[in-house]
C-alpha cells in the first residue's frame, strides 16, 4: 500500500491537517494509508479535538522526534527530511506538504518507477539563481555539475538544473542505495550541506537544495511528476480547470483566492468531521481558515516555493 504523511507541528499545520486529510480521503477513500507526523515539542499542546478527528478518519499519527543539535540552528522544515527516514514498510511513501488540499483522485502508479523520485519541477530559481553556488554545493561532495535540465513551472518557465518543489515526493520504501532508504540519505545530505558547505540563504531552502544533490549522489533518477499533484495557488486566480489533483495553497489568503476549492475543502471536512466535530475545529480554526483573498497582497518569492 501507498502511504500519505505529512506534518503536523503548531497551529497553523493543524488548521491546514485537518483539510488535507478530509479531502485526501473525500477523493480517495482508503486506498492510502495515511500518517500525520506530530514532533515532540508539539505533541502535548496539539489540540485534542484535531487529534481526535484525524485518528477518528483513519489517520496513524506518529511522534517525530528530533535532536536539537540535529541542525545548526533550527530548522523546522527539516521535518519532512526527519519523517522521511522514518521506516514505513513497504511499499510507496508520498510526502505532501501540510498546506494542500487534494482535490481529486490520486493517480500515482505511473510515477513509481525502481530507483527514481517522482517530483514537480520548482517554479521559479528560489535558490541557486547564481549556479556558483550550486558549483559549491556538487564541488563539496566531488560531484560534476549536472547536464540535465528540468523545466520550471512558474513564470517564464525557464530550462534549470535539477530543482524541485520540496512539497510532494513520491518515493519507494525500503534499501535504494548502500542499504539505505530514500530519507536516510537525503538526512545525510541535507545535513552534511547545513554543517559543511559555505554558501547563503540555505534557510528556508536547504530541502530543495539538498533533494537533486542527494539523487546525484547516490545515483537516484527522478520522474518530472505533473504539475497537477503541486499546484501553486500562490498569485493565480481560479479558473474553470479540473485538472488539478493537488493544490499547493502556500497560505489560507491564497486558498480564498480559489474560493470554489475553498468551499469544497470546507464541505468535504464537515462531512467526514460530523457537524459538532466541524464546529470545534471551526471555533478553533476559523481565524486561519477564512483569511480574506490575497490577490493583493504583496509577497516575496518566499512564499511562493
Amino acid at each position: 500500500m501507498t502511504t500519505i504523511f505529512f506534518i503536523v507541528d503548531g497551529p497553523v499545520l493543524e488548521a491546514q491537517a485537518a483539510l488535507l486529510a478530509a479531502t485526501l480521503r473525500h477523493h480517495n477513500g482508503q486506498r492510502f494509508h495515511l500518517i500525520a507526523y506530530v514532533p515532540d515539542r508539539h505533541r502535548a499542546q496539539m489540540n485534542p479535538d484535531l487529534a481526535a478527528f484525524l485518528l477518528g478518519s483513519g489517520v496513524e499519527m506518529r511522534r517525530l522526534s528530533m535532536p536539537l543539535s540535529v541542525w545548526t540552528k533550527p530548522y523546522p522544515h527539516g521535518n519532512k527530511i526527519l519523517a522521511a527516514a522514518d521506516r514505513r514498510g513497504p511499499g510507496h511513501a508520498l510526502f505532501l506538504d501540510t498546506d494542500m488540499i487534494c482535490t481529486a483522485p490520486l493517480d500515482l502508479v505511473g510515477l513509481m518507477r525502481t530507483g527514481a523520485i517522482a517530483m514537480v519541477p520548482e517554479g521559479k530559481p528560489t535558490w541557486g539563481k547564481d549556479i556558483a553556488n550550486w558549483q559549491r554545493v556538487y564541488d563539496h561532495f566531488s560531484l560534476a555539475l549536472p547536464q540535465d535540465r528540468v523545466t520550471l513551472s512558474r513564470g517564464k518557465r525557464r530550462e534549470f538544473l535539477p530543482y524541485f518543489n520540496a512539497g510532494m515526493i513520491l518515493f519507494a520504501e525500503g534499501p535504494l542505495a548502500q542499504g539505505r532508504g530514500f530519507g536516510d540519505l537525503w538526512l545525510d545530505t541535507a545535513l552534511a550541506i547545513d554543517h559543511a558547505v559555505p554558501v547563503a540563504e540555505k534557510r528556508p531552502w536547504l530541502d530543495q537544495i539538498s533533494l537533486p544533490v542527494t539523487l546525484k549522489r547516490f545515483g537516484l533518477d527522478y520522474v518530472l511528476a505533473p504539475e497537477a499533484l503541486n499546484f501553486s495557488t500562490a498569485r493565480r486566480a481560479e479558473t474553470g480547470s479540473d485538472v488539478v489533483a493537488m493544490m499547493h495553497y502556500h497560505r489560507f489568503g491564497y486558498l480564498a483566492d480559489w474560493p470554489r476549492h475553498q468551499a469544497a475543502a470546507f464541505a468535504q471536512t464537515r462531512q467526514l468531521a460530523g457537524e459538532m466535530m466541524f464546529d470545534r475545529l471551526e471555533t478553533a480554526y476559523g481565524a486561519y481558515w477564512y483569511l480574506p483573498p490575497a490577490i493583493d497582497q504583496a509577497d516575496s518569492e518566499l512564499l511562493i516555493a
